[in-house]
């Protein structure tokens, strides 16, 4: 539920989701500071992550 929660915020405001990842070392900033250039990126990024916890998440649940 979080990686999908975390999602639905970078597809809606990728570039502030990107910025306030930014902290720590000067490398990760810097990284996420790139990512909050490229909003398309992130937007995509973010729907695979959706992806990915929707197949996760359907996962967990046994048939029977």
């Amino acid at each position: 539920m979080v990686v999908i929660g975390d999602s639905v915020i970078g597809l809606f405001a990728p570039r502030r989701h990107s910025l306030l990842w930014s902290f720590g070392s000067g490398g990760y900033r810097r990284l996420m500071e790139g990512f909050a250039g490229r909003p398309a990126l992130v937007r995509a990024l973010a729907a695979a992550e959706i992806g990915a916890g929707l197949w996760l998440a359907s996962r967990q649940y046994r048939e029977g």
